[in-house]
Order: C-alpha cells, then sequence, then structure tokens
C-alpha cells in the first residue's frame, strides 16, 4: 500500500486538549511521535519511542497521550485513522480489479471483431514475399 503522506489534524482539538496545557517542548515531542508514529504505519514499540523524545518521555507517559501494550505503542487517532485508510484501500483495489476486468473483457471483444475482419479488402502477401518483409 501506498504510504499516505498525510494525516487528518484538528486544530481545534488541540487547543482545547490537554496537550495545550503542557510545555511547548512537550507538545512538539507528541507531534514528533505522532509523525514518527503515522511514518510507521502505527506499528511502533516503546523503545523507538524513548529513543525519539527522551527527555520528554515520561511528561508524555504521565499524560497519558498514547497506551503502551506489550512494549507497542497506540495512539488512538490515529490507529482510527490508519483503520479507515486500510478500508478504503481495499475498496480501491476491489474498483480497480473490476474496472481493469471490463477494460480487459472490451478489448478482447475489440480484437475478436479486429481478427473476423483482418483479411476484409487487402491484399493478401504470397509466403516468399512475406519472408523478405520480416527480414
Amino acid at each position: 500500500m501506498k504510504e499516505l503522506p498525510y494525516f487528518k489534524f484538528y486544530p481545534n482539538q488541540w487547543i482545547t486538549g490537554s496537550i495545550s496545557f503542557m510545555d511547548l517542548d512537550v507538545q512538539g515531542a507528541f507531534m514528533k511521535v505522532c509523525c514518527y508514529y503515522w511514518s510507521k504505519e502505527c506499528n511502533v514499540t516503546r523503545k523507538q519511542i524513548k529513543t525519539l523524545i527522551p527527555k520528554q518521555w515520561s511528561a508524555l507517559v504521565d499524560a497519558e497521550l498514547f497506551k503502551i501494550e506489550n512494549e507497542t505503542i497506540s495512539i488512538k487517532w490515529l490507529d482510527e485513522q490508519h483503520q479507515q485508510r486500510l478500508v478504503e484501500h481495499k475498496r480501491n483495489v476491489s474498483n480497480g480489479k473490476k474496472g481493469g476486468l471490463s477494460r480487459a473483457k472490451a478489448l478482447r471483444k475489440e480484437k475478436i471483431r479486429k481478427d473476423n475482419y483482418a483479411n476484409d479488402n487487402l491484399l493478401k502477401v504470397n509466403d516468399e514475399v512475406q519472408k523478405l518483409l520480416d527480414q
């Protein structure tokens, strides 16, 4: 699946959420975590995030902005978007197959039609001349 270069971000939720009351460096660290998390298709370990933002790690854990389960990080609002993206991708793949099949059928019909009339009103070339043309 092609990487989606963006995630939905709602400024009103950010500015009115608990994150807006935290220090700016912690806010920036959380945004960095979100970007990293998204770029890794929402599959990131605790160790990766702790290495990414060592100074702000404890503040983000205390704020409960993400969950840690079995050493894996989970950010609910990004997980929901990622799941929606997977559903859309499956639908697009299915629709693409349908379109491709109907196009292939149309091309086959066109080829059959052309083959049926391939020799109409044409001067046939004998085998010796055809060999010379093929060289």
